[in-house]
């Protein structure tokens, strides 16, 4: 018996005269569970520190645990961000006439940092490796599913990425069904 063929992760639309692709946040259930049982360790820290401090009468804060209780707090809001991404984000590719806009969504909503790319400067439209570097921000991020991907294209000086949620082979697919859309799509 044949192993069974990987369906396409990702969903094509023609939405007026935009193309849009949209591709969810690729799953580690591993992952989620992890953080999902971290964090409630995490809550317990930031509620007995939150308690300490602002409950024990006669004493003022001291300044140590408030700045710990607030990098505590980042920490915490990016395990439960990175957990909501991989449950219910998407990478959302919409190519206008005039522009490649990059978007990415939580549970339908779209979070705050959209990229509009003039269409006319958008070249070299390719499959590349996603290569680690450590001094990248985003090669860390590429770990829980946000940031880097397959597809690359050059836009002046600067090379960007998207597909993060893809493997490989969908990424070429994703190529082709881009097709002529762009000015320089090889």
């Amino acid at each position: 018996m044949f192993v069974k063929l990987p369906g396409p992760r990702h969903t094509v639309s023609e939405e007026g005269a935009n193309f849009v692709i949209r591709i969810p946040a690729k799953r580690n259930w591993f992952i989620v569970c992890f953080l999902l049982f971290w964090l409630c360790g995490w809550a317990a820290g930031e509620i007995a520190v939150f308690a300490s401090l602002f409950f024990h009468q006669g004493k003022a804060p001291e300044p140590f645990l408030i700045i710990w209780l607030l990098g505590w707090t980042i920490g915490g809001s990016l395990a439960l961000f990175f957990v909501l991404w991989q449950l219910g984000g998407r990478e959302v590719i919409t190519i206008s006439p005039v522009a490649l806009v990059l978007q990415r969504e939580l549970f339908g909503r779209a979070l705050p940092r959209t990229r509009d790319y003039d269409l006319a400067a958008v070249c070299n439209v390719r499959l590349s490796p996603m290569a680690y570097n450590p001094m990248d921000f985003r090669s860390g991020l590429a770990f829980w599913g946000i940031g880097s991907g397959w597809i690359a294209f050059d836009y002046g000086a600067g090379t960007f990425r998207f597909g993060a949620g893809v493997d490989e082979a969908e990424a070429r697919t994703i190529l082709e069904e881009i097709g002529n859309r762009l000015p320089d799509s090889n």
